[in-house]
């Protein structure tokens, strides 16, 4: 009898291996999903966007199983930092100050920073053109970095929000003057979709302000790494990230910019 015992529970054990070996891996993506077009929430309450497109698609190329944790975005690196989640997929910009904290898959896409303002204003991506004026930005953004560091000491204010629908909202309700955001972001999202062409979207460049995204992996985490990096290059590969691409921003070319 303990002979059958012991052979039944080393056929069991051998099972739980086997289906250990072949259960897939998860990984916990944080995101702010108040960026159109790169990720937002649809009226039922589903997630979508171009990055939530390609962070699915990653996923099931490396037979792992997205979970998709919405948060605000100044909240995102806090909570990979505490393992509450495992990446960071929210146009993350690849900035030395991130790089201390974080560790960067491969590149994702590129995008230059740009500052909106209406056209009657006339104004000027500079300090000298901004004194005096109230520029919006995100919270915990690369643009809240750059305006604190290079505009407030030259007499600019800077009001920074949770979301960058609240920076959209008071841009157009006249409480502050211009806000700073990804320029991609700006155009499709706020003057071509949104229906605002009054407002000038002009390129902004700064050291402070790198071009390339990618996602944020908690420092030393090798697994979460090398998983979404194969994703990244398997939807190259096969034409899926073109794919995604165009189905977001037509001709547009986010990656070899």
């Amino acid at each position: 009898m303990k002979r059958k015992v012991a052979c039944l529970l080393l056929a069991l054990t051998g099972l739980m291996a086997q289906a250990s070996a072949f259960a897939k891996e998860t990984i916990r993506i944080g995101v702010d999903a108040t960026y159109p077009p790169f990720e937002y929430t649809k009226p039922d309450g589903t997630l979508a966007g171009f990055e939530i497109d390609l962070g699915n698609a990653m996923c099931e190329k490396v037979q792992a199983e997205c979970i998709w944790v919405p948060m605000s975005f100044d909240g995102l690196i806090p909570a990979l930092k505490v393992k509450k989640i495992d990446a960071v997929f929210s146009s993350l910009g690849i900035s030395e100050k991130r790089k201390k904290v974080v560790d960067f898959s491969d590149r994702t896409w590129t995008g230059f920073t740009s500052m909106l303002s209406l056209k009657r204003l006339k104004l000027q991506p500079t300090a000298e053109s901004l004194k005096g004026k109230i520029l919006g930005v995100q919270q915990g953004s690369i643009q809240e970095d750059f305006a604190r560091q290079k505009l407030m000491p030259q007499g600019v204010s800077v009001q920074a929000y949770q979301t960058q629908e609240q920076v959209y909202a008071d841009l157009l309700n006249g409480r502050i003057d211009a806000s700073m955001q990804d320029m991609t972001q700006a155009q499709t999202g706020f003057i071509e979709k949104a229906g605002h062409p009054e407002f000038a979207n002009q390129k902004v460049v700064d050291e402070l302000l790198p071009a390339d995204s990618a996602i944020a992996i908690r420092k030393g985490d090798t697994r979460t790494m090398d998983l979404i990096n194969r994703g990244i290059h398997a939807i190259h590969a096969d034409g899926t990230y073109g794919k995604i691409q165009r189905q977001f921003f037509g001709d547009l070319d986010l990656y070899n910019k």
